[in-house]
């Protein structure tokens, strides 16, 4: 066991530098291989160099042009001055003097005496005879007429009647006898109440309907001056329901 431990160092010495020897051997061998290859490869010929052939042509100038001479200037004609005009000398004429003429004095006129003249012969005016008056109807046409001319003015006053509303409120009706006179054309001179109705709405209710009406004038009949006429009228709390 000695011997070969002690053996040990040195085998590996040993093989250590053979290593060396072979490494520097073939190092050997490369560097003579390389500078053999260098002395025997010819070296590279150069590329031949083209000669570029460079023209040169000469270019003359274009023979500058003449600039034109600009024209003499026109002469500049100065107009003729015009004469200013002389003003007249203004001549003042004299006024002329008004002439006066003497007026002859008037001659007296001499009174003319006028000359006869013939009598002329107005004729008398005559007048027509008025016509006469038309017959009087007789009474019995004018109680008709009047008797007519009543039942128009009724129905008018009626008709102009506007129940009140405590007339409604109470539920009571009644007829007033209303007075009144008219001219012949028609017109209301007066109104009353002639006759109540017992209630108070009513107769003022019927009252209103006869002086707020308008009545036509008399028919050729009837009288010609102004009359006195009775209407009744009627109201009730159901009247234009």
């Amino acid at each position: 066991m000695n011997a070969l431990t002690n053996t040990a160092p040195f085998l590996q010495r040993d093989h250590f530098g053979r290593a060396l020897l072979i490494g520097a051997a073939l190092e050997a061998v490369l560097v003579g291989g390389l500078l053999w290859l260098g002395a025997h490869i010819p070296a590279p010929k150069p590329l031949p160099v083209e000669k570029k052939i460079i023209a040169v042509h000469m270019v003359q100038p274009a023979p500058s042009i003449p600039k034109p001479i600009p024209p003499a200037p026109k002469p500049v004609v100065q107009p003729k001055p015009v004469p200013k005009p002389v003003p007249k000398a203004i001549v003042h004429e004299p006024t002329p003097k008004p002439v006066v003429h003497p007026t002859p004095a008037p001659k007296p006129l001499l009174a003319k005496t006028p000359a006869p003249t013939a009598p002329v012969y107005t004729p008398p005016v005559t007048t027509p005879p008025a016509p006469p008056p038309p017959p009087a109807p007789s009474p019995a046409t004018q109680q008709d007429a009047i008797a007519s001319y009543a039942g128009l003015l009724r129905a008018r006053v009626q008709a102009n009647t506007r129940v009140p509303a405590a007339v409604r409120l109470m539920h009571t009706s009644g007829t007033a006898l209303i007075s009144f006179r008219l001219t012949p054309s028609g017109q209301l001179l007066s109104a009353r109440v002639a006759q109540s109705s017992g209630v108070g709405p009513i107769d003022r209710a019927a009252l209103r309907a006869v002086q707020g009406g308008s009545y036509p004038p008399f028919t050729k009949d009837m009288p010609k001056h102004a009359m006195a006429f009775a209407v009744q009228v009627h109201l009730s709390a159901h009247q234009d329901e």
